[in-house]
């Protein structure tokens, strides 16, 4: 699919969602749609913090270790040694430009969402 391959150039978010759930029917088939874009657009390690927490301390993103549907899960260190993990629904990217935020975005836009 030569769409996919330049998702993250798309700037509406409707439409990213619509390229990534073209093919997919039914619940399972939607849900590992965008599991495979997450696998395939987060680059790691990134910097982050716990979202919408004020005075969260910043720490590093480094893998997912869980990936299914409706429950991402990452290992986080937030100093060196010091190691979690976290749920990608609770992590926000600090460069508010990067690739991450936006498709972190895309999936909690998804998970919110009903897209039956």
């Amino acid at each position: 699919m030569a769409e996919y391959e330049n998702i993250l150039d798309e700037l509406n978010q409707d439409k990213r969602i619509e390229i990534i759930l073209t093919d997919a029917y039914g619940e399972d088939e939607m849900q590992t749609a965008f599991c495979c874009y997450l696998e395939d657009y987060i680059k790691f390690p990134f910097e982050a913090k716990i979202k919408n927490e004020k005075n969260s301390k910043n720490f590093k993103v480094l893998r997912f270790t869980s990936i299914v549907s409706h429950r991402v899960v990452c290992e986080i260190e937030f100093e060196e040694g010091i190691r979690s993990r976290m749920p990608l629904t609770e992590i926000e990217p600090l460069d508010k430009k990067s690739s991450n935020n936006t498709v972190i975005n895309d999936y909690l836009k998804f998970i919110k969402e009903d897209y039956e």
